[in-house]
């Protein structure tokens, strides 16, 4: 017979669940998984340039105007089309060079030639966004790569190749990228300048210094 009434068996307490900063996985708790991987996300970010925030807008910043780049001042004065700068930079056969000069002022308290990866020109016909330039060269006395001093702004022109049947632009956009000081590199310790993120777009109207 079925028994009935208050004499019946209680219900058991449901077990209560760990909370979220209890849990373990492999010994270590989640928390400790977690700060884990943060800091090695910002050890990479570190390593290759940063990572971008969600809303972060590039400034656009017009020829002539100064731009602090970290380890350069950075100014953006024009851009030229040439035959070729011998005996420096020649095109191929058929080609011609497109120049994007600047002025450019070292912060930092130890020379440095002017790097590679400081302009980038975007969406022109011939050049691919991630193209690095023929090289550099200051109009003061027509030094390849030339090494800057500290504080001592000087005229410096990136060079680009612009192949033979190119359709050649009117004006160029372009990017400066920015640079971070770092006190002790974790890659070999040392003290340096590291890329950081890109910190202007320009649109520069370009001069045809052929005729």
């Amino acid at each position: 017979m079925q028994q009935t009434g208050t004499g019946g068996t209680q219900e058991q307490e449901p077990e209560e669940l760990p909370e979220f900063k209890d849990l373990k996985v492999r010994g270590r708790s989640v928390r400790t998984w977690t700060i884990s991987a943060g800091v090695v996300l910002l050890a990479i970010s570190a390593i290759f340039g940063g990572l971008k925030k969600a809303g972060d807008e590039i400034p656009q910043v017009d020829p002539g105007t100064a731009i602090d780049a970290g380890q350069f001042e950075v100014t953006i004065q024009r851009a030229v089309i040439v035959p070729d700068l011998k005996p420096l930079f020649t095109p191929d056969p058929g080609g011609v060079l497109i120049a994007i000069v600047t002025k450019l002022k070292v912060t930092d308290d130890t020379g440095t030639t002017p790097p590679p990866d400081l302009i980038r020109l975007i969406g022109v016909p011939g050049v691919k966004d991630t193209a690095e330039p023929m090289g550099s060269t200051n109009l003061r006395d027509a030094t390849m790569n030339p090494v800057l001093t500290p504080d001592a702004a000087e005229d410096v022109a990136y060079v680009w190749q612009l192949p033979k049947g190119t359709k050649l632009p009117t004006e160029v956009d372009l990017t400066v990228q920015g640079y971070e000081h770092e006190d002790e590199s974790i890659l070999d310790h040392h003290e340096k300048w590291l890329p950081d993120k890109i910190v202007a777009d320009s649109t520069v109207k370009v001069k045809d210094n052929r005729k």
